[in-house]
């Protein structure tokens, strides 16, 4: 499996570089995103309902700091699209 990240997904992750607990997740997500062979094996991973090929993995840090992982999947590439909060990753551009 490949891996490829949007600009966007930089960003959304440069905007939370000083929150160490995020960056620890983040690093987290990224390690067992490595190992799987399987996106169905990844932690947390689910669908979005509307989309064919966009998921979110969710990462949950307390009530305040409730973040998603923006991801779309076209064959055998993952594309990491966006890092933001719960109510933004149902948003229909991105």
């Amino acid at each position: 499996m490949q891996f490829k990240f949007k600009s966007k997904f930089w960003r959304d992750i440069e905007a939370h570089k000083a929150d160490k607990e995020i960056m620890r997740a983040l690093n987290r997500v990224s390690i067992n995103v490595e190992k799987v062979e399987k996106v169905s094996n990844i932690n947390n991973i689910k669908q979005l309902e509307k989309f064919e090929s966009r998921y979110r993995i969710k990462l949950l840090l307390d009530k305040k700091r409730d973040f998603r992982i923006g991801l779309y999947i076209h064959g055998n590439t993952l594309w990491f699209a966006r890092f933001v909060s719960r109510k933004k990753i149902y948003d229909v551009n991105w």
